[in-house]
């Protein structure tokens, strides 16, 4: 039996509140956009019509409602973690992507600026120098995603303009993280990495690649 008083055992629950902190966040943002994850499969699988179309359009309401205000309701939470430490973040998770609700314009404008990359990534499929321009501004445009967010849930800089000045490399490196974690469920199929810590975790280091406030240690 581990003595939970002794420092082995203060260590173990700390590791499982950390754990704990990760997966709520991650949960929370995966049952939020659950239904934009199969939008996205069955899009990918159709060819360019109208029901391309009418899918796509379908897809672009649910990023704007589900995807950006709960990537920026996942750097609240993680920022409330780093602030108050571990903890169980469904209902402050819930709380805040109802609360960014309100950045609306933000939100169905990042919303409809990624549906016209996932158009225009269809389009360019057959022209490899078309389609590598597509995906170089794709980057680009997670990055604008990522600096938004995190400048909405922590009002850090004065203005996103002033995050992409000061932390180039780090929104950088951010997206990079995002995109091996995100990719690594694609290829590997790792279905339980998915549910467990891929958005969180990739928001976690990226909330402390971008400066983000520190004020206790689990």
């Amino acid at each position: 039996m581990i003595n939970l008083k002794s420092k082995r055992g203060q260590r173990l629950i700390a590791s499982g509140n950390w754990l704990m902190s990760l997966f709520t966040i991650n949960f929370s943002f995966f049952i939020i956009n659950f239904s934009v994850i199969l939008t996205a499969i069955i899009l990918f699988n159709l060819k360019l019509s109208i029901i391309y179309n009418f899918v796509l359009l379908i897809l672009w309401l649910m990023i704007s409602v589900f995807t950006i205000p709960g990537l920026v309701a996942s750097y609240a939470s993680v920022q409330e973690w780093q602030m108050s430490g571990s903890v169980g973040f469904f209902r402050y998770f819930f709380k805040k992507w109802f609360e960014f609700q309100k950045n609306y314009q933000i939100n169905f404008g990042l919303g409809l600026v990624a549906a016209v990359f996932i158009l225009l990534n269809k389009v360019t499929v057959g022209n490899p120098q078309w389609h590598m321009a597509v995906l170089v501004f794709t980057f680009v445009f997670f990055m604008a995603v990522i600096a938004t967010s995190f400048q909405l849930a922590t009002d850090k800089y004065d203005s996103i303009l002033n995050l992409f000045v000061e932390k180039p490399l780090p929104i950088i490196l951010s997206v990079i993280v995002f995109l091996i974690l995100i990719l690594m469920n694609f290829v590997l199929q790792l279905a339980f990495l998915s549910v467990i810590c891929s958005v969180s975790l990739a928001t976690y280091v990226s909330y402390k690649l971008l400066g983000g406030q520190m004020a206790k240690k689990d």
